[in-house]
């Protein structure tokens, strides 16, 4: 039963989730594009798979260091099942680089809660941020919930609400320095800022729409039920319960502002869904049954059993 492998942190789950990335991003890759083999598609491919499964281990590192659930893998089940339930992802580098870079920022953000090394923390985030903004510029998006993180944190003074200006001009100054020793232009600064478009026009295709949907239609759900137990919540918790709501925000704002409309923007707030669900099923109860553990535990393993299938599902799309 998926519940008792998957409620459980062996090395065996990382082992095969890792597979599945694996699998899932040389099937995008095949089905996505046309591949010619040379040393160099080889290495990039290979690095980009290395990438993504690191992706996946950073999202499990992030949610232990900072207790966001329960010890389980649960969290990272979902977050690749919905990463390859979209193969288009993987034809995205830029993409995946930007979102490995706020994975390690948004490490920094949740970890706030401890008033510890703060001024290090929002430094970190701050840098990571932007260099992510070099590959998708509405990554400075994220910038919303570090302020609101570092405003909310235990003994915040007006010196560390100043940091993240020093990490963005820090970046954009190394980046500048850069294109001039390469290019000899400072063209780079008038083409970093990306329009924003509403052309979804991509979505029109099955194999994009249909995993959108079933993404989404999770978030909402999770969504709801998180805000709708808000009430319940000690007002110590409160503050860092919200603060991921608020990054699942701000990275649907991500994913909208882009310039273009592919699907493989949904990935920036695969994270953020994949820890809203999960404690989702941790805290689902229902008094509609009198054997009340029995309907829990079938509605989990229906959900789970759900969320593994429907990537096989989609590939014939």
């Amino acid at each position: 039963m998926l519940t008792s492998f998957f409620g459980k942190s062996n090395p065996v789950n990382f082992l095969i989730l890792g597979a599945f990335i694996i699998v899932g991003y040389l099937l995008g890759a095949i089905s996505g594009s046309s591949i010619i083999i040379t040393s160099f598609s080889l290495l990039n491919h290979g690095f980009f798979i290395v990438l993504s499964v690191l992706s996946m281990l950073l999202l499990d590192f992030i949610i232990r260091k900072n207790h966001l659930t329960k010890n389980n893998t649960f969290a990272i089940l979902f977050f690749t099942c919905f990463l390859v339930m979209l193969p288009v992802i993987f034809l995205q580098h830029k993409i995946l680089l930007a979102n490995a870079f706020l994975l390690l920022a948004i490490r920094r953000i949740m970890s706030l809660r401890s008033d510890k090394n703060s001024s290090k923390k929002i430094l970190d985030a701050s840098i990571w941020i932007t260099v992510a903004s070099l590959f998708y510029f509405w990554s400075l998006l994220f910038f919303i919930p570090l302020f609101i993180a570092v405003l909310q944190k235990p003994n915040t003074n007006y010196k560390q609400i100043l940091i993240p200006f020093t990490g963005f001009v820090a970046v954009l100054m190394i980046n500048t320095a850069y294109q001039l020793m390469v290019t000899d232009s400072l063209l780079w600064f008038t083409n970093w800022q990306d329009a924003i478009s509403f052309d979804f026009s991509r979505y029109n295709s099955a194999a994009v729409l249909v995993p959108i949907t079933v993404i989404l239609a999770f978030y909402i759900w999770a969504g709801i039920y998180r805000v709708l137990k808000l009430s319940m919540v000690p007002l110590k918790e409160r503050p860092n319960y919200l603060l991921l709501l608020y990054l699942s925000i701000t990275a649907l704002l991500v994913a909208l502002a882009g310039p273009e409309k592919t699907g493989a923007e949904i990935l920036f707030i695969l994270a953020p869904i994949a820890i809203i669900v999960t404690n989702y099923i941790e805290n689902f109860e229902t008094e509609r049954y009198v054997e009340k553990d029995v309907a829990e535990f079938w509605f989990k393993e229906i959900m789970l059993w759900l969320v593994v299938v429907l990537p096989f599902v989609f590939l014939f799309l």
